[in-house]
């Protein structure tokens, strides 16, 4: 809560005084979040699969250059490690989103080349390599040598993702 307070730039007692607990906290911003994808989701309108993913992923990575969204994963990361009660409630955010996105966004395209199960499976490995790749580049150090920059690396991940629904 100390750390939630000091981001919030304000008390501990103010916070306490709109939530119960830090879980608290953390589950009105995932339903926060869970609305922001949401209307992501309804502004694409891409002419092609790879388009799709190529815009879902620079507007991960745009979402995640804001410090506070990096400062938000790591206590999120923190608190599902060791709240059971939170990694579930975490659990069903990232299912209830991957399944929306597979809905609303990738089926349109997959027109019975794959089964919905096959479609939330990619969609899952396509948004943790976007995940993966950012928190390297956030955490760890630059990928760029490795993987060329954001771009390149963005528009390489749509096009394998997009061949791989489409059976290329």
């Amino acid at each position: 809560m100390s750390q939630m307070a000091q981001a919030c730039k304000v008390t501990k007692a103010t916070l306490y005084h709109y939530f119960r607990s830090k879980e608290d906290i953390l589950k009105e911003i995932l339903a926060c979040r869970t609305a922001e994808i949401g209307d992501m989701s309804h502004g694409i309108l891409p002419a092609t699969l790879e388009e799709c993913f190529y815009q879902i992923g620079k507007s991960h990575l745009e979402h995640m250059e804001k410090p506070e969204n990096l400062e938000l994963m790591k206590i999120l990361l923190s608190e599902t490690m060791k709240n059971p009660e939170m990694k579930k409630y975490y659990m069903s955010f990232v299912v209830e989103n991957i399944s929306r996105g597979v809905k609303d966004v990738l089926m349109p395209f997959a027109k019975g080349r794959k089964t919905e199960g096959e479609l939330k499976l990619l969609f899952f490995q396509f948004m943790s390599s976007l995940i993966h790749y950012n928190w390297n580049n956030k955490m760890v150090g630059d990928l760029s040598e490795l993987v060329g920059d954001d771009e390149a690396f963005v528009k390489q991940l749509a096009k394998t993702y997009a061949g791989a629904v489409l059976n290329f």
